[in-house]
């Protein structure tokens, strides 16, 4: 009981002695004016650091067409692009803002792509 009311009185004391107020953000940094020019630019070049699976890459653009034209009619409600990154030719799929949602496309995709993969990619925001 003695820690109980002793318990109780701590936490009237500790209420009593609650600061409250308000908080006032100066920006002489400018900082809003930045974050206004980072979007203006975003929107002018598309792109932004993402991520994309990887489905498979190989030598030959021919074979990577064929890749993406099997693909798409597979699974149609993705989005397939084929990057060149010298030697190879990469088929990558979606456009995503977090790995989290990259990870759970690539769940449903392993099982016909066992070699899939995520990779960071610049992904259009334009979609």
């Amino acid at each position: 009981m003695k820690f109980i009311l002793t318990g109780l009185l701590l936490l009237a004391v500790s209420v009593g002695f609650c600061q409250t107020g308000t908080v006032v953000i100066n920006d002489q940094a400018g900082a809003g004016q930045l974050i206004e020019q980072h979007v203006l630019f975003n929107k002018e070049h598309g792109e932004l650091p993402g991520y994309r699976i990887q489905v498979m890459a190989t030598s030959s653009l021919v074979t990577a067409k064929e890749a993406k034209a099997g693909f798409l009619k597979q699974f149609d409600d993705y989005r397939a692009t084929i990057v060149f990154e010298a030697p190879n030719y990469k088929l990558r799929i979606g456009n995503y803002t977090n790995r989290f949602d990259a990870n759970r496309d690539l769940q449903l995709l392993l099982e016909s792509y066992p070699n899939a993969l995520i990779v960071k990619d610049l992904i259009s925001i334009t979609e």
